[in-house]
């Protein structure tokens, strides 16, 4: 038995998670946010810090910038200095203060038109239009679709968000795909923040993830690289995370609009990170192969039911579902009335898709695909 077949009971703890459906025989599969203990190095961590009486404010240290720089080497290939790392509270807060410090003559921001709500949101909360970028399905992979990329790119635009791998969808972009999303950056003098999530996540062995800022010296110059352990150790709710910024006048103005608008990071947030970068890597390669087989389970129920397609998924905890065939008006409420909680693909935008979670007991999925099959037949 895996450690991540226990099942946790999350009731009465304020999870955002579980709340949503407290009081009904709802399965909640939505927002991404394991089912799973921690590491038991995160945990030691935070007891650790705990029994220190006095929880203040902290301030990081460089040797923590080491620790980030120590984990780009040894996951991804990527070469970093200290001084490059900027700690904040978390990537969604970093894409705001890309969204408000570096494009204050300019009114469009370009996302990719498939994508988790705060991409869209971001650039309209900082004064900005959004301005979508077309995607592809091709070879079912979820992606930007980069032969049409030229056609859509209003010239009061200077930053593209883009997020890889891809939430959702799951793709892992290619050398060849990112060299080319560089070309075109590169053309249209654009600066990218690029939210890397999920770089921990890759599910395809034979898949790897490649930091956006390192395809190129001009990606170098003007990307922003936005990480944090949060999804992969399941620390979400510590507020962590880091923003990498080779460029030292991008650096300095990112700086300068966090000043009075974000607060410090909590020391248990900062144990955490630090405890899942050093010694948290043996517990992510379970869960990683765990999670391989919750994602194998899916596809092979799925194949077997009619109206339901799963999108091949190469990376994430998060399936990707088109239920168009099933001609529901209301899909999401159709599936949660069979008391499966999944979130709806018009958040994402693409109405004929459901997303989800998978990062939860093998017993569990068990239980929803059950239901899910009771429901449709």
């Amino acid at each position: 038995m895996s450690i991540f077949d226990q099942i946790i009971d999350r009731n009465n703890t304020h999870s955002l998670k579980w709340d949503k459906y407290r009081g009904q025989d709802i399965l909640p599969l939505w927002v991404a946010d394991m089912d799973f203990k921690v590491a038991p190095a995160i945990q030691a961590a935070i007891e650790e810090r705990s029994c220190h009486p006095i929880y203040g404010y902290t301030r990081d240290q460089m040797d923590w910038n080491h620790q980030v720089v120590e984990r780009m080497q040894y996951k991804y290939g990527w070469q970093i200095k200290p001084e490059w790392v900027i700690w904040v509270p978390g990537v969604v807060p970093s894409m705001h203060l890309a969204c408000r410090s570096l494009t204050p003559n300019h009114t469009h921001v370009l996302t990719p038109e498939i994508i988790y709500p705060h991409f869209t949101s971001t650039p309209c909360l900082s004064g900005k239009q959004a301005t979508t970028v077309a995607m592809t399905y091709a070879q079912g992979r979820l992606r930007i679709d980069l032969d049409k990329l030229g056609s859509s790119t209003p010239t009061q635009s200077r930053l593209l968000l883009f997020c890889n791998p891809q939430n959702p969808g799951g793709c892992v972009y290619t050398a060849t795909e990112l060299t080319q999303l560089d070309q075109f950056c590169q053309q249209h003098n654009l600066l990218v923040c690029a939210d890397e999530i999920h770089a921990d996540l890759i599910l395809d062995r034979h898949k790897r993830h490649i930091p956006y800022a390192s395809v190129s010296s001009y990606a170098q110059q003007n990307s922003i690289v936005l990480h944090s352990p949060s999804k992969s150790f399941n620390i979400a709710g510590l507020a962590c995370s880091v923003a990498i910024i080779p460029n030292l006048e991008l650096r300095q103005t990112f700086k300068r609009s966090m000043e009075g608008i974000i607060s410090e990071i909590n020391p248990f947030g900062y144990a955490a990170a630090l405890a899942a970068y050093r010694n948290g890597e043996p517990w992510l390669q379970e869960l990683l192969s765990y999670l391989c087989g919750n994602r194998d389970y899916l596809i092979d129920q799925f194949s077997q039911i009619k109206g339901i397609d799963m999108l091949p998924l190469e990376a994430t905890y998060l399936a990707w579902l088109n239920v168009a065939e099933l001609g529901l008006k209301q899909p999401t409420q159709f599936f949660e009335q069979a008391g499966v909680g999944l979130s709806p693909g018009t958040v994402y935008g693409d109405a004929n898709f459901l997303r989800l979670n998978f990062a939860c007991p093998r017993s569990v999925l068990e239980q929803a695909i059950g239901r899910i099959r009771k429901a449709l037949y």
